[in-house]
C-alpha cells in the first residue's frame, strides 16, 4: 500500500469542558486572584481542532491540538474592570482500532491554560493529563471524506485531583 494513501487529516469539533481541559481550574485560578479580586469565566464552549495522522484499514493513529482563547472584562469585588485574555491549549494522541463503521480505542491528551491582563499574567491552570476510552462510528462520505461521530469517557488527572465525565466529538476526515 502506497504510504501517502495511509495519510488521514481531518479538522474536529469538540467542546472546552471541564472534563476535556483545565477550564474549571483556570477559573477557580481567576477567581481568587488577591491581587484584584478579578473574576472571569475561562472560555466554555465548541472549538476546532485539526487532526492529522495515518491510518490503515484496522488501525488507526492520530495527533490532534486543539487551542481556545477568549477576552472579556472581568470585574473585581470593589467594581474595578480589567480586561482579561485566557488561552487553554490540548494535544492528544489517540490510537483506534477500526472494525468496518466502527471504532474502539483510547485518546490521551496533555493540557493547560493560563490568563493574563494588562500584559500580566493573572492566573494559570496547573496541566493537566487525560485518558479517554472511546467508541464510535465512522461513516463514509464518498472515496475521500468520512464522518466521525464518537462518545469519550475522559478521566482528568491534574494535581492530585481526578475528574471524569462523558463527552463526545464530531470529526470530518479526508483520505487520499
Amino acid at each position: 500500500m502506497d504510504p501517502v494513501s495511509l495519510l488521514v487529516m481531518g479538522v474536529e469539533l469538540q467542546r472546552f469542558a471541564p472534563a476535556d481541559d483545565p477550564a474549571a481550574s483556570l477559573g477557580d485560578s481567576l477567581e481568587i486572584i488577591e491581587a484584584g479580586g478579578l473574576s472571569l469565566a475561562p472560555y466554555d464552549g465548541p472549538a476546532l481542532q485539526p487532526v492529522v495522522g495515518w491510518r490503515s484499514r484496522h488501525l488507526s493513529l492520530t495527533l490532534a491540538p486543539g487551542l481556545a482563547a477568549h477576552a472579556g472584562t472581568a470585574t473585581s469585588a470593589d467594581g474595578r474592570e480589567a480586561r482579561v485574555t485566557t488561552v487553554q491549549w490540548r494535544a492528544e494522541g489517540r490510537a483506534w482500532w477500526l472494525a468496518g463503521p466502527l471504532l474502539a480505542g483510547l485518546d490521551v491528551g496533555l493540557s493547560g491554560g493560563g490568563g493574563r491582563s494588562g500584559g500580566v499574567q493573572v492566573a494559570e491552570a496547573p496541566l493537566a493529563v487525560s485518558v479517554a476510552p472511546t467508541a464510535g462510528v465512522l461513516v463514509g462520505l464518498g472515496d475521500a471524506f468520512d464522518l466521525s461521530l464518537r462518545a469519550r469517557y475522559p478521566v482528568r488527572f491534574v494535581d492530585t485531583a481526578v475528574d471524569h465525565g462523558l463527552s463526545g466529538a464530531v470529526a470530518l476526515m479526508w483520505h487520499p
